[in-house]
């Protein structure tokens, strides 16, 4: 049984409502303006509800990548993956691959038959002479030319022809030019790689020296490019073919000697000052031991023996 109060509030209710509805429409009918009607029209409960399957998307839901599809392989020592897509380029490639293999092989086959034909071990020494091997045959067309040019000479002179006309011809021969413009290309190609090669042999000799003696380096001037330490003496010895730290060492024996000699010295000094501070800091404010004296582990480092065994002879030393 439904409640008459209840009943009654409603009712009140929907009537403020069409009266507040009414009251709102006719301001807007007293200014001109057509009242806006609802878009739909249900049940009040409904307008707030979103329709089903509508939701929408989360936002912070972050879009996974798809997981990569491929033939897993090792290259270069690492685990990779192949894609699917690209799997055909890469067998069509092993393929051609390996007829490239078969035909190197075959070429390698011949080359080591020729080289033996030649009389070297195998295709790999062949190379090595190849360009002393050009020269030769260079050199020798020259030779045939200049054998031919001989006798065609010597045979128009026996018959009655003016040898210096013969000689210009041979000269202007496009066959002999040919021969002569190879022998000269061969001989300057030889000699420019023998150049390059005493070059790379001198930066190389003199990069060793800066590398076990840093300091000349900084010795040298930046504008005439010389140094002290570069005497006739070094020089001389260079021009003879030394290698740059044989000659410095030869020339400068003294001085490095001397050098060594006061480094030694030094190093026992400065161990000598170290035994002292920890001996300090191990007995600070008590009684000391007897201290080995200088000359004592002086004549322990001329001998080989490490300076701090002299403080065991310490004692025995000072009576």
């Amino acid at each position: 049984m439904s409640d008459p109060i209840a009943s009654q509030s409603e009712e009140v209710q929907q009537q403020q409502q069409v009266s507040n509805d009414d009251e709102v429409r006719a301001y807007y009918e007293a200014f001109g303006i057509q009242y806006p009607t609802p878009e739909f029209e249900g049940d009040d409960s409904e307008l707030g509800t979103d329709p089903v399957g509508q939701d929408d998307p989360a936002i912070d839901d972050p879009a996974t990548e798809p997981e990569l599809k491929g033939i897993p392989v090792k290259y270069n020592g690492q685990e990779t993956v192949v894609p699917d897509d690209e799997v055909r380029g890469y067998v069509e490639k092993g393929m051609n691959y390996d007829k490239i293999k078969d035909r190197s092989q075959q070429y390698e086959v011949a080359l080591n038959r020729l080289a033996r034909q030649q009389g070297y071990k195998d295709h790999a020494e062949l190379l090595e002479n190849l360009d002393r091997i050009e020269q030769e045959a260079a050199q020798q067309k020259l030779n045939d030319f200049e054998q031919l040019k001989t006798s065609l000479r010597e045979d128009a002179e026996n018959s009655g022809i003016d040898p210096d006309l013969l000689d210009r011809y041979l000269d202007n021969h496009p066959l002999l030019q040919q021969a002569q413009e190879a022998v000269q290309r061969s001989q300057q190609e030889q000699e420019y790689r023998k150049q390059e090669e005493l070059q790379q042999k001198q930066l190389a000799g003199w990069q060793m020296l800066f590398d076990k003696y840093p300091d000349l380096a900084e010795q040298v001037d930046a504008e005439t490019g010389t140094a002290a330490w570069m005497t006739p003496d070094m020089h001389a010895r260079l021009e003879r073919g030394y290698d740059p730290i044989d000659a410095y060492e030869l020339v400068h024996r003294d001085a490095l000697t001397a050098q060594t000699r006061k480094q030694a010295e030094q190093a026992v000094i400065k161990a000598q000052r170290l035994n002292r501070r920890a001996q300090v800091e191990t007995n600070p404010g008590g009684s000391l031991e007897p201290q080995a004296p200088e000359e004592l582990t002086a004549a322990f480092s001329l001998f080989g023996i490490d300076p701090k065994n002299a403080q065991k002879y310490a004692k025995n030393f000072n009576k």
